[in-house]
């Protein structure tokens, strides 16, 4: 059950942010940034509207996760 101190992130159900102090990261803020990113459906937002000229032949991430990457990393 979720109260107003503790909230669970719906991109990742593993993380639950919480203002009682218990377990701490120095990423909260990139946490709430990527909740909001989630909420938006940014990749399927970036998938539709943006094109890469790319071409990469072998490749692990694609091109909206490194863009979203670069995002978070400004």
């Amino acid at each position: 059950m979720t109260t107003l101190q503790e909230n669970q992130a719906h991109f990742n159900s593993n993380l639950h942010i919480s203002h009682t102090g218990g377990e701490l990261s120095s990423d909260a803020g990139l946490v709430l940034i990527k909740e909001v990113i989630h909420k938006l459906d940014f990749a399927d937002l970036a998938q539709k509207l943006v094109s890469f000229k790319d071409q990469r032949r072998y490749y692990q991430h694609s091109n909206v996760s490194l863009m979203e990457q670069l995002l978070l990393q400004k």
